[in-house]
């Protein structure tokens, strides 16, 4: 559901390189989280629905 880390160049990388890899994994790691969490909440809401339950 969720992209994979962010793939290395061959050889040697810079301390920049790191850096813009590691920002882009962590951007996607919080844009697939809040994904993952939309979608639990929704079942979570519908199932609570289903039972008559409050929230």
């Amino acid at each position: 559901m969720c992209l994979g880390p962010a793939r290395l160049p061959q050889g040697a990388i810079t301390q920049r390189d790191v850096e813009r890899l590691w920002i882009s994994d962590r951007k996607a790691l919080i844009q697939c989280g809040k994904r993952l969490k939309a979608l639990r909440d929704f079942y979570q809401d519908r199932d609570a629905a289903l039972r008559g339950a409050k929230k």
